[in-house]
């Protein structure tokens, strides 16, 4: 007479290899989260941005003042997303960009934790990031580009 009052190996086996399909599905599922999240945050402080570039160019304060002129490295950044679609600026030397570092957008716009590099093009109210986001596989470096 067999004794079947143990585990056996295949029903161990088969339930590893549940756990394991179940534990890929949650990273997979938890990595498309975080992905998501960095495109939001993207939107979130460019939107901000936008607006207040249109406040400082609606209350006529001199932005020659704010940010810093483009340095080579910056307008060689700069020239590599130009050929990006969604971007209106034409030329890398507009008289009216402007760099902002990470604590330049701190200071001028108010916005604590981006780590990002953005160009104000103040002649038509563009903002470049210079890092960009990845959504599905393509880089953006505007936020109407997202949608």
């Amino acid at each position: 007479m067999k004794n079947n009052k143990g585990i056996t190996l295949i029903i161990v086996i088969m339930t590893v290899i549940l756990l394991a399909i179940l534990a890929g599905l949650a990273l997979k599922n938890g990595m498309d989260t975080f992905e998501s999240s960095k495109v939001v945050k993207f939107e979130s402080y460019m939107k901000v941005i936008q607006k207040e570039v249109d406040i400082i160019l609606e209350e006529g304060t001199d932005y020659m003042n704010l940010g810093q002129a483009l340095t080579s490295e910056h307008k060689q950044k700069l020239q590599a997303i130009l050929s990006n679609e969604f971007v209106e600026t034409n030329s890398v030397e507009e008289p009216k960009l402007r760099y902002f570092s990470s604590s330049d957008i701190e200071n001028v716009f108010n916005i604590k934790d981006v780590e990002d590099e953005i160009v104000v093009n103040f002649a038509n109210r563009e903002v470049i990031s210079l890092n960009g986001v990845e959504k599905n596989g393509v880089m953006h470096y505007v936020e109407y580009g997202l949608h």
